[in-house]
């Protein structure tokens, strides 16, 4: 009798998933439909047109007593991914240890290979982090290293890594070398050359930040990658704010490793990082957590945690989905076309200072702006407390000062127009 209740309420419980999966799946499939009834637009047309990113804004629920500004710290989920989410913490909180003991490989399997095809590696150079700070603590702690070692990085790269490129140095000897990035670059080479310039014989690695996330600058991550391996370094690329931002894949940049979090411009839920070592560099790199019973050259070494919230990762599946759906050409042109919608208009006026280059190939959504003799804490909390516009102050005292400002997927260009009001609010109000 119990059993056949267990297996009754089994089935009603799985039945149930199946029919909020279909349910949900029909509603990206109405973005799908809707996305090929203006086939017949130009790219451009479709970046532009505010009809289309209300359609697609309706699958995201953002809070209504705010203007968010600040979709560099993390991009909500879409309403289908957090419903994937909810409903599958659900199925592996009834199934428990029989789903971590029997089901989860192949579930986590099939995520990392969908991962990979996006990514366009292959799986078995793909590990599923929790964040990019944890996959570039994964490389950079696990790569051998002697003293006297060298690892060349830039004055923008993120605190994190800097913290344990420092860590690096001082338990083992290694030389840190820090190369000022220009503002304002004229060119790429420029920038490469700033790189090659600091390489010695003893140089081990470069490791490089694909967007600063202060300054919202892309770097030419691939010819720094070219020009370090034509003298036998290696590169590790910081992309955490460029995977799933800008249109490309891995092996576009020739890098050796990639670490990104999946929560920021992929919509993921918040907890999923990427990182990607190239076949032949996984036997070089000690996994973070103890594990010596996965073969060294199985990346998988690298993705030992203890037991983890696997409902996040298999709700990827479903941010992957909605990515496709709309497509890395007209995510990054319209992610583009949103800072530059306001950058644009305040560019060159009296007093401000966009701390971003204004070639569009040097950015992306990030971009950072300072009105001089402002306090960039003190505009930061202007335009939250009179605009409601939720920004962030992001500077580097030897370098600029300035809030970040970060539109995202579900941003109307409205809102890039209010921000543009909001600072010639500023300008007034800090005369």
């Amino acid at each position: 009798m119990l059993r056949r209740h267990f297996i009754k309420n089994t089935a009603l419980t799985m039945a149930g998933m199946m029919a909020l999966t279909k349910q949900l799946r029909a509603a990206g499939d109405g973005l799908t439909d809707y996305l090929s009834n203006l086939s017949h637009l130009s790219l451009d047309e479709r970046i532009r047109s505010e009809t289309l990113w209300r359609a697609v804004g309706r699958h995201f629920n953002p809070a209504d007593d705010f203007i968010n500004l600040e979709y560099g710290y993390f991009s909500p989920s879409t309403l289908q991914t957090l419903d994937h989410e909810l409903a599958d913490a659900r199925m592996v909180n009834a199934r428990a240890s029989h789903y971590f003991r029997r089901e989860m490989y192949g579930d986590v399997e099939r995520v990392r290979a969908e991962l990979a095809d996006m990514a366009g590696v292959l799986a078995d150079e793909v590990c599923l982090t929790r964040n990019t700070t944890e996959s570039m603590n994964i490389v950079i702690n696990g790569l051998d290293t002697a003293p006297g070692d060298e690892i060349i990085y830039g004055d923008q790269d993120y605190g994190s890594m800097i913290q344990v490129l420092r860590m690096k140095s001082a338990r083992y000897g290694v030389t840190l070398k820090r190369v000022k990035i220009p503002l304002h670059p004229a060119s790429d080479d420029e920038i490469v050359n700033v790189y090659e310039e600091a390489i010695t014989p003893r140089t081990r690695l470069l490791h490089m930040t694909h967007m600063y996330n202060y300054s919202g600058q892309v770097i030419p991550v691939r010819k720094i990658c070219d020009m370090g391996h034509r003298h036998g370094i290696e590169s590790v690329v910081d992309a955490a704010h460029t995977f799933a931002h800008i249109n490309y894949t891995i092996p576009e940049l020739n890098c050796d490793y990639f670490a990104a979090s999946l929560h920021k411009w992929l919509c993921a839920p918040v907890g999923l990082g990427i990182l990607y070592v190239k076949a032949e560099k996984i036997p070089d790199v000690w996994p973070l957590f103890g594990d010596v019973s996965t073969d060294r050259d199985d990346i998988r070494k690298l993705e030992h945690m203890g037991t983890r919230p696997v409902h996040q990762v298999l709700a990827l599946s479903e941010a992957i989905r909605f990515y496709r759906i709309l497509g890395g050409e007209l995510r990054e042109g319209r992610l583009r076309y949103l800072s530059r919608r306001w950058m644009d208009q305040v560019r060159g006026r009296e007093r401000v200072v966009v701390n971003t280059p204004a070639d569009p190939a040097r950015h992306g959504a990030l971009g950072n702006v300072g009105i001089k003799g402002v306090d960039s804490r003190d505009l930061a909390s202007f335009f939250l407390d009179r605009h409601h516009i939720l920004t962030v102050e992001k500077s580097i005292k030897t370098l600029f000062t300035g809030v970040r400002v970060t539109p995202g997927i579900p941003t109307p260009s409205a809102h890039a127009d209010r921000f543009v009001e909001a600072i010639d609010d500023a300008l007034l109000h800090f005369d």
